[in-house]
């Protein structure tokens, strides 16, 4: 932790006592009354400070008043930061103590003037083009069984756009940075514009955000000395159940292919939808 660096919450309209908790554990205040309202609707918000070893941490708690799911409850919250990077954490990822100083030394050129290098013309511009870095995922699901993620494949093939795990899990580029686990510039993220909504209530969102930093030839690296444990999907299983997520996903991934697909690509798309459409619901 950093002086005056920011810890922001964005409950997602809870039914628990989250809120509550909160405000009492970190003496959060409500700032202003009656609730305020944006984009994406009415919300409420507490802040308050957090001490230790003379730093000082800002605590943001921002309350939606209905449920907006991932992808606006982060750009709200990206927009209220007051920060140059956001560290998206998701509520079922928990990562090592020195994760996030892995992460930010891909944005900061200053580690390596502390050390006394010459940065070249390229390599200063190579920190000024980092979008986002993601994690090493050391990922589990409720059978218990752990496997790797983290670094990421995307690539086109018969009608769509298809994506898995890496092949290695060495540092370097990747296809998207988790919007889970993920550090991004704050300022290239608002004039993305942040995650589509479009892509609610979830999924390729954060596939979708890399695609488009991508084009501006800005950089998507993975880093993975940066690590976090994630049980994977904990929540959208609750929500959805695994045929739903089936089907939504698959919906996602045909509107990801639509929005980016060149025209030949389209026809792909078109004459190809019989096939997936079998392979979907062949069980």
């Amino acid at each position: 932790m950093q002086n005056e660096d920011e810890l922001l919450i964005v409950d997602d309209a809870s039914q628990d006592m989250t809120v509550e908790w909160l405000c009492q554990g970190f003496k959060l205040k409500e700032q202003r009354k009656p609730d305020l309202e944006d984009a994406f609707g009415q919300y409420r918000l507490f802040q308050g400070f957090y001490y230790s070893a003379r730093k000082k941490l800002l605590i943001t708690l921002l309350v939606n008043q209905s449920n907006l799911r991932f992808a606006s409850s982060c750009n709200r919250g990206v927009r209220q930061a007051t920060r140059p990077l956001i560290w998206l954490l998701n509520n079922d990822v928990s990562p090592k103590m020195d994760c996030l100083k892995h992460l930010a030394r891909h944005f900061d050129q200053s580690h390596s003037n502390q050390a006394g290098l010459e940065l070249s013309p390229k390599q200063s511009r190579e920190f000024r083009s980092v979008f986002a870095v993601g994690c090493l995922e050391h990922e589990s699901d409720d059978a218990k069984i752990e496997s790797k993620a983290g670094k990421n494949r995307l690539w086109f093939a018969k009608g769509l756009y298809l994506h898995s795990k890496a092949q290695d899990f060495e540092a370097g580029p990747t296809a998207w940075v988790s919007g889970g686990s993920g550090l991004f510039d704050r300022s290239k993220f608002l004039k993305l514009g942040g995650f589509d909504i479009n892509f609610a209530p979830a999924y390729w969102e954060d596939i979708d955000l890399s695609f488009r930093a991508k084009k501006k030839n800005w950089q998507v690296l993975f880093e993975p000395q940066a690590q976090v444990f994630h049980h994977h999907e904990s929540t959208n299983k609750l929500v959805f159940g695994a045929e739903k997520i089936k089907n939504l996903s698959f919906k996602q991934q045909r509107y990801f292919t639509l929005k980016h697909a060149n025209f030949w690509q389209k026809i792909q798309f078109l004459l190809w939808q019989p096939y997936w459409w079998k392979k979907l619901h062949a069980n």
